[in-house]
């Protein structure tokens, strides 16, 4: 997006917490168009006039007046509310949208709201679900544990007023449970409350909880918090292994529904005899380890007779007969003409008259209208009568008499955040603030033609698709994909002199990448790239899925802001690997991922530290999955590290003598375990993951001692992480954040040198981008990031090749999709432009010369002094896995860092002998 509509987007967004709404807004000829992260385009205004409400709202629950409208702001928390999490009230009568923040709930806190909202029948109580697992029964003065905040109402105002415990949960006999437990007590498993709902009962009222974590639902008295009952919704020998997401109750209170996120079912249980009475399959997956169906809102029929279950991960809806609790068919939640899955529903609402169920597509930022006032029976699935456009991924929806009330997540997306007066402006996720919509039913279903048509143009679905050499013969044959760590544009191009960059914001300039500048200048600039990710939780998956999963969306944010989930991503999900548990990965979108598509489709790949879990010899104890490598172990850990001076393995360049040039201790890597079936037999096992103190240039000897022995054999799908650039902070001791991004911008120097002067330079293009560019600031837009396109066709001229045209992460894997011949994975890639000028040149680019001055000099061996910026706080920090470290700490730290630089060669870094070009 460009910087002058960011600013204005800006200025929207930092309007008061008390926001007028305009509830008859409709479609005008006046009409503005937003990219996405995602390749889309949101055009504006969207129907309901969309105002701001909150961070990342996720949950709507009226009040029985009719009058207030309350959402559950579950996300990060934005900036303006101090990034605090809590409740959004909207006054119905008065177009008033008031942001509550809980104290409770600041950034860090050690518990975090989570999906579930309702009120009470009177509607002077609202109760939301919190979850904790660093201190899960609130042990610490004024943690609150795992339960539910109940707040008072009144003409408007929530008020806190007092929590409702839930304890662990003992795992049945038979089950263990995982490390996501481990702050429990052993033997019991955290709840996680998820999904809630109020109901009457016999004696009084209740609470009907699905905890998320330990398998189960609970019952709970609303009145004195005591736990009446507890279903057991587990289906493996792991807790947790179906995630409940979702609760509903039938009308006369006796029966009860819960979806199970990662089971592909939802169980039926009996709410006065305490019993699970069925559970009914949707969608199942054929494998044990494929991707579920996703089951998350429910609604219910005026008669009671049909449930419908949102199935996220399937675009359909499953219509359930609740009499014989059997499937009576499914309904699609696909656009109109849409070939290719992703449209996500994540949420359904019932119009009152009850012939038509209204479907929020998440991936498609749109709500389908279906119509379900006759029979739906057989295949195929009943499409939707039409689509109606909304902001950016619809999280909730709410049938207020004649308006649909539409819920977004992200709403219009982030705006620059450039550093101001030597401090940072908010992090990426602080600058996302959800909407909602007061959409006129009566007018929609007047329209509807024409908001569907809106929908498709948005989704460019109507778009063409081009090949990267247009009509001449495509040469290229293998395709080098590089995945780096977490840097802007600005923040390294800044300073190029050629493009939109602002040098104020550089932090490793042309002196600090030398490689990448180069690379920009002779292969092409590229100064309008976004990565689709906010951060490498979903960076990742963006960059090898080009789309996420709903349970990414709804996890990632909690744990950025304080750690209260785990980093459920790149097949790791509640601390374990549920490829080797023999379980679904909840976490994976059921379209796959590009090697999965090279494997459908036969083409050969290799995978390098992407989606990989690196065993090292770091002390800690295997877990009991993992024991039938203990014997390597025992074998390659005798020594856990390289200290300086002491040998390189035999494949290493290093300095010369090879010896470790570095002045710190080299973790060992023991091997490399894959988390996706597709990648058994295809990886490289010795090349590590993750982990900042591993040199870059270690990993680029890996690789380049395979590449050089593939010959005729090279992969034509390579992907590689080259991780260094995310840096380690200023530990003493240790590298520089300098030297961290030197020493991968000469790894990937390396690379394009090696590649470009082999035989296959011919037939193979390098692809690199960052996964997210959350640790930077940039004066475009917070997703900004650099890109490469490298070939022996990249334009050549006595000028730098400009593109500025607006590409993203999505843009990139359709481009490595087109130039292999492999189809679209999704509905995102399937439309989202190639990047054709990057491959225009006449084939004559030469050789690549990679820099090697920041080895020469040094730079790439400094460290940290115990004085440095930051020391104390990057002492505490834990970089051996993506992201664990606070984002906004570590942001600050480099800024510092960079704009108080040492000089070379101090903090206790070697600077060895230059060395000739022949020698390396």
């Amino acid at each position: 997006m460009r910087a002058l509509e960011r600013s204005l987007l800006r200025t929207a967004l930092l309007s008061t917490l008390l926001v007028p709404m305009d509830s008859n807004a409709q479609p005008k000829a006046e009409r503005s168009s937003v990219l996405l992260p995602s390749s889309k385009n949101l055009l504006l205004p969207v129907p309901g006039g969309a105002h701001v409400a909150g961070g990342f709202p996720t949950t709507i629950a009226l009040h029985p007046s009719g009058r207030y409208a309350a959402l559950l702001d579950a996300g990060y928390g934005a900036y303006d509310v101090e990034r605090r999490q809590g409740i959004v009230i909207v006054d119905l009568q008065t177009n008033l949208t008031t942001h509550i923040a809980d104290s409770r709930f600041g950034y860090g806190a050690q518990q975090t709201l989570f999906l579930g909202l309702a009120f009470n029948r009177d509607g002077d109580r609202l109760f939301a679900s919190v979850g904790s697992l660093t201190d899960p029964t609130g042990k610490t003065h004024g943690n609150t544990g795992n339960g539910v905040a109940e707040y008072s109402f009144a003409k408007g105002t929530v008020k806190p007023r007092r929590f409702l415990p839930i304890a662990p949960a003992i795992v049945p006999t038979g089950r263990r449970a995982g490390s996501v437990s481990q702050a429990a007590p052993l033997g019991y498993a955290v709840p996680y409350p998820a999904g809630l709902a109020v109901f009457e009962g016999e004696a009084g009222e209740r609470i009907l909880v699905a905890d998320d974590l330990s398998d189960d639902a609970v019952v709970l008295d609303a009145s004195t918090g005591d736990l009446l009952s507890r279903f057991d919704l587990g289906a493996s020998d792991h807790v947790p292994a179906t995630y409940p997401y979702g609760v509903l109750v039938s009308r006369d209170g006796k029966r009860a529904w819960v979806t199970l996120w990662n089971g592909s079912e939802v169980a039926e249980l009996d709410l006065q005899s305490g019993n699970v009475t069925g559970r009914i399959a949707l969608s199942r997956p054929a494998a044990a380890t494929a991707p579920g169906s996703h089951p998350t809102a429910m609604a219910l029929s005026s008669d009671g007779a049909s449930l419908y279950v949102a199935l996220a991960d399937a675009d359909r809806v499953a219509v359930v007969d609740t009499r014989t609790r059997s499937v009576k068919g499914y309904l699609s939640t696909l656009l109109p003409g849409q070939r290719d899955a992703g449209s996500w529903p994540t949420a359904l609402a019932l119009s009152q008259d009850g012939t038509r169920l209204f479907v929020a597509d998440s991936a498609a930022n749109a709500v389908g209208v279906l119509d379900v006032s006759g029979q739906v029976a057989g295949a195929p699935d009943r499409a939707a009568l039409g689509f109606v456009p909304t902001e950016w991924y619809p999280t909730a929806l709410a049938v207020h008499g004649d308006e649909l009330l539409v819920v977004t997540g992200k709403g219009r997306g982030t705006t620059p955040n450039a550093y101001k007066d030597g401090q940072p402006d908010p992090f990426i996720a602080a600058l996302l603030h959800g909407s909602i919509a007061r959409v006129d039913l009566r007018a929609v279903e007047k329209q509807l033609p024409e908001l569907t048509a809106q929908v498709v143009e948005s989704n460019r679905f109507n778009g063409k698709s081009f090949a990267p050499f247009g009509d001449r013969p495509n040469p290229i044959r293998h395709v080098i994909y590089v995945i780096k760590e977490n840097r802007t544009y600005d923040q390294i191009l800044g300073d190029l002199g050629v493009g939109n960059g602002d040098p104020s914001l550089t932090l490793y300039g042309r002196e600090t990448t030398p490689n990448a500048h180069e690379l920009a200048l002779r292969f092409g600039v590229i100064d309008d790239f976004y990565d689709s990710g906010e951060v490498s939780g979903d960076g990742h998956q963006w960059s090898t899925a080009a789309i996420t999963s709903d349970y990414n969306e709804k996890t990632w944010q909690i744990f950025y802001r304080g750690r209260e989930h785990t980093y459920d991503y790149e097949g790791e999900v509640s601390g374990e690997f549920p490829l080797i548990q023999g379980l679904p990965d909840v976490d994976e979108p059921a379209t796959g991922y590009l090697w999965a598509d090279a494997a459908r489709h036969g083409i050969s790949y290799r995978d390098y530290g992407e989606f990989v879990t690196t065993l090292w010899c770091d002390g800690k104890k295997l877990p009991p999955y993992l024991s039938r490598f203990a014997g390597l172990f025992a074998e390659k850990c005798v020594h856990p590290t390289i200290h300086p001076s002491d040998p390189l393995p035999a494949w290493a360049s290093g300095a010369p003598g090879g010896k470790n040039p570095w002045p710190w201790q080299i973790p060992i890597p023991v091997l490399s375990v894959p988390t996706k079936a597709e990648l058994r037999g295809h990886y490289d096992p010795y090349f590590p993951g993750f982990q900042v103190d591993y040199p870059d240039q270690l990993r680029m000897d890996l690789f380049l001692d395979e590449f050089r022995r593939f010959d005729r054999d090279l992969p034509q799908l390579i992907i590689m992480r080259l991780p260094n650039d995310h840096t380690g902070a200023t530990r003493p001791g240790m590298a520089r954040p300098a030297a961290s991004v030197a020493d991968n911008d000469l790894a990937l120097g390396r690379l394009v040198d090696a590649v470009s002067h082999s035989p296959r330079w011919a037939d193979t293009a390098i692809l690199v981008l960052e996964d997210d560019a959350q640790n930077g600031a940039d004066h475009v837009d917070a997703h900004r990031s650099i890109a490469f396109v490298i070939s022996k066709y990249s334009p050549k001229g006595p000028a730098p090749f400009v593109d500025h045209t607006p590409y993203t992460t999505v843009s990139m894997v359709r481009t490595i999709e087109a130039l292999l011949g492999l189809p679209p994975m999704n509905a995102n890639d399937a439309f989202a432009p190639v990047m054709a000028p990057l491959f225009s040149g006449a084939g004559d680019q030469p050789p690549y010369q990679a820099d090697y001055r920041n080895r020469d000099n040094g730079v790439i061996y400094l460290t940290n002094a115990a004085t440095a910026v930051g020391a104390t706080q990057s002492k505490a920090m834990d970089f051996s896995r993506p992201d664990a470290v606070d984002a906004r700490t570590l942001n600050r730290i480099l800024w510092q860092d960079a704009k108080s630089p040492v000089k070379r060669g101090a903090g206790g870094g070697a600077n060895p002998k230059k060395t000739t070009p022949s020698e390396r």
